[in-house]
């Protein structure tokens, strides 16, 4: 069986259906993020990639991105001081005075930042959208590809 799943991977790499896959998640992602107001250099936004690869016999998805897509995605719980540089770039490509950049700081030490759960409701979107059924109706295809060939290599 392990043999007949990579295959179906390979096959899929080849014919680069998981090129569109990724393409879509990353397309949804990029535009989650952007609804989100989560713009101010596109460093993140142009930092993502991701990656479908076989190891062993699963499938795996990786997403990469610049570190900060986890304080975006999950938000960040108050208790300690963010990094005061990091604010101070957002602060200047957004025209906020470098006088705010404490208080901005200090209120995130204080109240933490709201989570926007961009990945989740991104992968949401996949599991229930038209990339589900793209994503079905591409792996039937590859399966019964796959197993006409096997078969007529039994013969």
């Amino acid at each position: 069986m392990a043999n007949i799943f990579k295959t179906l991977y390979l096959s899929i790499k080849k014919n680069n259906k998981t090129v569109k896959l990724n393409k879509t998640f990353k397309n949804l992602l990029k535009d989650n993020l952007l609804k989100h107001g989560k713009k101010a250099t596109g460093n993140l936004i142009k930092s993502i990639d991701s990656e479908l690869r076989l190891e062993q016999d699963t499938m795996i998805f990786e997403l990469s991105a610049e570190d900060y897509l986890v304080y975006v995605d999950q938000g960040r719980k108050p208790g300690k001081y963010p990094n005061i540089n990091a604010i101070s770039k957002w602060a200047t490509i957004k025209g906020i005075p470098q006088s705010a950049v404490f208080p901005i700081a200090r209120k995130i030490k204080e109240e933490g930042i709201e989570p926007t759960n961009v990945i989740r409701d991104t992968s949401k979107q996949i599991l229930q959208g038209e990339a589900l059924s793209k994503l079905q109706e591409m792996l039937s295809d590859e399966i019964s590809t796959l197993l006409v060939h096997t078969l007529k290599n039994i013969k």
